[in-house]
């Protein structure tokens, strides 16, 4: 018998990765306005060119650029979470 004891490494999102965090903001921002909840900011813009640096930084091993980017779409992702709706 053969038995092949090879482990597949799977795709799992770390969760201070910029995708996921990105994602995060649309999925938020889109359902807010589903549910017509006016939100002061959504930050879309700025966070898709937030990624997109991260990316770009990492693979330029510009590592504290990318960790300020993360850090400026963490602070968003909270912003939008924490954004009381309005009256």
């Amino acid at each position: 018998m053969v038995v092949d004891t090879t482990v597949q490494p799977k795709a799992v999102a770390h969760p201070t990765d910029a995708r996921l965090m990105h994602r995060a903001i649309t999925k938020l921002v889109g359902l807010a306005k589903r549910n017509r909840v006016p939100l002061r900011q959504s930050y879309l813009r700025l966070a898709k060119r937030a990624a997109i640096m991260v990316g770009r930084y990492t693979h330029g091993h510009q590592f504290k650029r990318a960790r300020r980017q993360l850090k400026f779409l963490r602070t968003r992702l909270g912003r939008i979470i924490r954004d009381p709706p309005q009256d």
